[in-house]
């Protein structure tokens, strides 16, 4: 018993001479540049969902462009006149009235089961309400549309349009135009929704997303796409500009290269999405070729990024997939980009094949999870061409960035991606801003993009605490 005692009295020894580490945060600091650094992302958006559509939602959100999924299986399930092939081109040309706009505006206003998603999903479950109702609310809050034109859809569908996928006759070709100019004039001419930003396709690369030709035949049918819009804005809306994507392919994909060497006159806008959890890589490399081809003026855009396999209720996702990289869209050079659409901002219902659902941002009920309210901070500090500063960290943890928008409000936005260790952070903008009282905002699990606290900067100095997986907002007047 005496050895036992005499050996618990030394653990207990040992065990007070160990130091203990004490709870507190690692050191680290932000320095911000006083010298403009680039802009930010100009268009910050999310693709559509189908079981919900709410203009107060994408308010909320801060976004400033929504990207609409068109195409047959949506507005033309069956050939529009019933007759393939007709009306021609030159018919077309010769007198618009040949189109059957009474089919159009049906299809538009009334919609099968009521909803303008009937062709996506379980009857029922789609959000109920028509495409005048979206593009018309789009419009009134100046949130910019950006639609994809398809010919079948994921699903192969509709059934008829399968002998024009791809097109390779005449008549094909009819169809294909007809429905392209039919699309573009009932938007604009015959309505007035400002819908002036069209992709061709979706993921042709991809024959999961329905195109069944040739990447030829994709660059045939983007030239032939650019021939029926130009002639809408030609002669009915002359002066007015409108942008066409191309090639809307899938992560990774050489195909964005081959167009710009090989059809870069029928597209003035690349197109590309990625789903890494850092979308650094491919940027820079799409860029590369954007560069290298002569066309490094063409806006590069994201219309597919984030995830679409869940995870929108982890905190992590909001923090390491969505701010993270809007901050690397945000800056300068290759990295950058003009014009993003996180998928999915609504839940898709019986979507694509393999997928039952897609989650999104916000559920069927207008549900927002948790990620939703991390774009919501990432926005309010990137969104809408703001000028950018560079704002370098002591610690690869933590990403930085500072922005001023036209009022001369500045933004310092701050990741820290480690899970378990908070940073005491001294953030120096003394060579932007010297004094002022600024709101801190902080997105974590429990913090839902909250104010909790009210720094004051002394000699261009603030400290804050940012906990792991965690972002904060801190904006000065």
């Amino acid at each position: 018993m005496f050895k036992i005692k005499y050996f618990l009295s030394i653990v207990v020894l040992i065990t007070l001479l160990i130091p203990v580490t004490p709870a507190y945060a690692a050191s680290a600091t932000i320095t911000v540049s006083g010298t403009p650094w680039g802009l930010s992302t100009c268009y910050i958006g999310a693709t559509e969902g189908n079981v919900r559509f709410n203009i107060a939602d994408l308010q909320s959100a801060g976004i400033n462009t929504y990207r609409v999924y068109g195409g047959m299986s949506r507005w033309e399930a069956t050939d529009d006149d019933g007759v393939y092939g007709s009306p021609t081109i030159a018919q077309i040309k010769a007198n618009v009235n040949v189109i059957p706009w009474s089919v159009w505006d049906n299809v538009m206003t009334t919609p099968q089961n009521n909803s303008d998603y009937w062709w996506s999903g379980t009857p029922g479950t789609t959000w109920q309400g028509n495409a005048r109702t979206i593009f018309q609310a789009l419009k009134d809050s100046g949130i910019r549309p950006v639609l994809t034109i398809r010919n079948v859809d994921n699903n192969k569908n509709p059934a008829w349009a399968a002998q024009l996928n791809p097109p390779n006759s005449t008549d094909d070709w009819n169809e294909w135009w007809e429905h392209v100019f039919a699309t573009v004039y009932w938007l604009n001419v015959r309505n007035d929704y400002r819908v002036d930003d069209y992709e061709v396709h979706n993921e042709p690369n991809n024959s999961g997303q329905g195109w069944a030709g040739t990447e030829a035949d994709y660059f045939a049918l983007v030239q032939q796409t650019k021939d029926a819009i130009a002639y809408v804005y030609a002669t009915y809306l002359p002066g007015r500009t409108y942008h066409i994507y191309s090639p809307v392919t899938s992560g990774g994909s050489s195909w964005p290269n081959d167009a710009l060497q090989q059809v870069p006159t029928y597209f003035d806008s690349v197109d590309i999405h990625n789903y890494n959890s850092d979308i650094t890589s491919y940027t820079q490399q799409v860029h590369g070729w954007m560069n290298a081809s002569g066309h490094s003026s063409y806006p590069l855009w994201l219309s597919e990024w984030a995830t679409y396999r869940g995870g929108y209720t982890n905190a992590g996702t909001g923090v390491k997939t969505i701010i993270n990289n809007l901050i690397r869209g945000s800056r300068p050079g290759n990295d950058y980009i003009y014009g993003s659409h996180l998928f999915t901002f609504y839940d898709w219902d019986g979507f694509n094949g393999g997928f039952q659902n897609f989650e999104g941002l916000v559920d069927i009920n207008g549900t927002k999870r948790t990620s939703f309210y991390a774009l919501q901070m990432g926005t309010k500090a990137l969104n809408g061409c703001k000028t950018t500063y560079q704002s370098t960290s002591s610690n690869s943890n933590l990403l930085a960035i500072t922005t001023k928008d036209a009022s001369g409000k500045v933004y310092l936005l701050v990741t820290n991606s480690a899970a378990n260790t908070s940073y005491s952070v001294d953030a120096n903008l003394s060579a932007l801003i010297t004094s002022g009282t600024g709101t801190q905002s902080q997105f974590d699990a429990t913090h839902l993009n909250v104010v909790v606290a009210n720094p004051v900067l002394s000699n261009g100095h603030m400290t804050f605490t940012i906990p792991g997986t965690s972002a904060m907002l801190i904006t000065f007047p």
